[in-house]
């Protein structure tokens, strides 16, 4: 999740990563659908007239489930409904790095999603990333689109069909990388801070006791009760736990913050490589192309009108072990957790992503 300084100070806000860092390690994306106050007020900055030199940005995360073995089944099928698409985003783009790295073969995928309106179907122009692949699409990754717009009942003209604009930030001198706030991130260090904090707590409290409590009370709990000494001790743990959280923070920042990238920063809006999917002809059966998208839209279907028969799809994929990913409204989710879960196909394992934070 986010803090954008140029919108609050105060409110966060969570988006989805869509960036692999095993493919692209230097670049962090985020998509941002402008739907509510927030969003909507960030997109009107971003759109203004007025070029942004900067954007100031603290990063806090990640929440959601911990990484899954994709490469364990045989099939993959990942439901998504409207914005649930961009974890996915980044599952696809993960798996082909490793596949290059490790020389494994990708599960063959099916991705479903579900769309209110076709300007929405832009989204899938980023299932695959623009740089990083070392092979092409058709020998690299076995993958079918079924996309459905559930509220229109035929394609939109290229002309009303809107594009992601796409909004690049390179770090200044000033900025830090992303790292963790407290130091390292392993239990021995986490155990560090702990004693550390336990200690404090143990000499403060034995100072107080020695010097103040006792010479006043002379442990007759008259004047100081073990009411009020219960609260001393809590307000000694919090200064303690406060001092040796920001002794380790500061230390962490001082001991990373000079690895910084001595680049300026830019703003460039960068045009789409491709055509809206409607004006491809996602349903030709032209010859698939080396381009990795015009590959993409090979593959995928639209569907106008309806709602995706979910039953149907899941039970349609073949392979012995199907891990079917769903991610988008609790209905939704519901419903592919009951389908996995009748015993219709035994090969079907059901795995949700939600995020809390």
């Amino acid at each position: 999740s986010n803090l954008l300084y140029i919108i609050s100070r105060l409110q966060w806000h969570p988006f989805t990563i869509t960036s692999s860092s095993n493919l692209e390690a230097e670049k962090l994306s985020v998509v941002i659908k402008s739907e509510g106050k927030w969003s909507t007020k960030l997109y009107q900055r971003l759109s203004s007239s007025h070029q942004i030199d900067r954007l100031a940005v603290s990063v806090e995360g990640p929440y959601g489930p911990a990484s899954t073995d994709f490469f364990m089944h045989e099939a993959l099928v990942m439901v998504s409904g409207g914005s649930g698409i961009t974890p996915f985003i980044s599952v696809i783009r993960d798996m082909i790095a490793t596949s290059q790295n490790q020389k494994c073969k990708i599960p063959k995928i099916t991705l479903i999603c579900a769309f209110k309106n076709s300007s929405e179907i832009s989204m899938l122009h980023l299932v695959l990333p623009l740089s990083g692949l070392q092979t092409e699409l058709s020998s690299d990754i076995n993958i079918k689109i079924e996309a459905f717009i559930t509220r229109e009942k035929e394609p939109r003209s290229e002309a009303t069909t809107e594009q992601i604009k796409t909004l690049w930030f390179k770090p200044s001198l000033s900025d830090q990388p992303i790292s963790s706030i407290l130091g390292p991130n392993s239990w021995l260090w986490l155990g560090g801070i702990l004693s550390s904090s336990f200690l404090i707590f143990m000499i403060i409290i034995g100072i107080i006791s020695r010097y103040y409590i006792y010479p006043i009370d002379h442990n007759t709990y008259k004047i100081y009760s073990w009411t009020s000494e219960s609260i001393i001790y809590i307000l000694v743990i919090c200064v303690s736990i406060m001092a040796t959280s920001s002794a380790a923070m500061f230390w962490n920042k001082k001991k990373y913050g000079n690895n910084v990238e001595t680049k300026q920063v830019q703003n460039v809006e960068l045009p789409s490589t491709t055509s809206s999917p409607t004006s491809c002809g996602y349903n030709s059966m032209r010859e698939i192309e080396s381009s990795p998208q015009e590959s993409l839209v090979q593959r995928t279907t639209l569907h106008y009108g309806e709602r995706p028969n979910l039953t149907k799809l899941l039970l349609d994929v073949e392979g012995s072990s199907v891990g079917v990913l769903v991610c988008g409204p609790k209905k939704m989710r519901q419903k592919v957790a009951k389908i996995c879960s009748t015993g219709l196909a035994k090969n079907l394992h059901f795995e949700s992503i939600s995020f809390s934070w």
